[in-house]
């Protein structure tokens, strides 16, 4: 996935960073549940720096944010 990617950025209630690629998307994933209601937009680049093991939907399952971008996606099961 392009460093560039425009991702859809929100927090868990265990602080894990998640994202997708669509806005509509992380709107659902956003429960009453979640403390924190707030979805950035930012790009893949910024999610890994901010932390490379966020958690980004792509081919529908989770993958690091760091293996995205060094092109080994390896799915993560949460």
């Amino acid at each position: 996935m392009p460093e560039d990617t425009v991702l859809y950025v929100f927090q868990d209630n265990h602080g894990k960073w998640l994202a997708t690629p669509d806005a509509d998307e992380a709107r659902l994933y956003v429960t009453p549940d979640f403390s924190r209601q707030e979805i950035e937009a930012m790009t893949l680049g910024d999610l890994y720096r901010r932390d490379p093991r966020a958690l980004v939907r792509a081919r529908a399952q989770f993958y690091y944010a760091a293996d995205l971008l060094a092109g080994e996606a390896r799915g993560a099961v949460i």
